[in-house]
């Protein structure tokens, strides 16, 4: 009588033995593995810390200066009493002194002081305002030639002295822009052309250091 022996049949005769194998056969790799760690953590160098080097530095002893007493206390004198004043010792008659004279007044600001514009009490103004400075510009005409052939405008600051008779005096080109077109020059002529009503200091007419602002512009 044969015996047929179908493959579920062979699978379940050898499942015990493939158990087995399978146990060993994971045994065997933790067992691998555990050994492998060792090996790895054994070859890590631990690297010590630098050397930390301390310098040390030598200071000097210094002396100590022994600082003076200070100064006694001065003593208050105290009036003997049996000592007698002089009899020489009399203050002036006080009627002999003349009482109606007035203290002299103080002296008259020099000639040739200059004030500040903003420090004098009433600042100079020009006459006619800036309607006369550029009615002379266009007047004379002032305008720089080579300005108004490339149609160039500008700005031109004076600095002058307005003296006691409203004249102005030590024109000089403080500020131009642009430079060397001409609006400097031609703005120093007009100032010296213009008439100022001038600064009064204490009731008095004195010379005032101011300066104006001229604008050129293209018509």
């Amino acid at each position: 009588m044969y015996t047929i022996k179908t493959p579920e049949a062979e699978i379940r005769r050898l499942y015990p033995t493939l158990l087995q194998l399978g146990m060993a056969l994971s045994l065997f790799i933790i067992s691998m593995t555990f050994v492998l760690s060792k090996k790895i953590e054994s070859d890590v160098v631990v690297q010590s810390a630098p050397e930390t080097v301390l310098e040390t530095e030598e200071i000097p002893i210094t002396k100590q200066v022994k600082r003076p007493p200070p100064p006694a206390r001065p003593t208050i004198p105290v009036e003997d009493p049996e000592v007698d004043i002089e009899d020489d010792m009399a203050f002036q008659d006080l009627d002999d002194i003349d009482w109606s004279a007035e203290p002299p007044p103080p002296p008259p600001p020099a000639e040739d002081e200059v004030v500040d514009f903003f420090a004098v009490e009433v600042q100079p103004k020009l006459i006619g305002g800036e309607k006369a400075l550029m009615d002379y510009l266009n007047k004379n005409n002032l305008y720089p030639e080579m300005a108004r052939t490339a149609k160039i405008s500008g700005v031109a600051i004076i600095r002058f002295v307005v003296g006691a008779d409203g004249k102005a005096t030590d024109v000089e080109v403080f500020q131009e822009k642009p430079v060397g077109v001409g609006f400097g020059p031609a703005g120093v002529k007009a100032i010296q052309a213009m008439k100022f009503s001038p600064g009064i200091q204490r009731d008095k007419k004195v010379a005032v250091r101011m300066q104006q602002v001229i604008r050129f512009q293209i018509q």
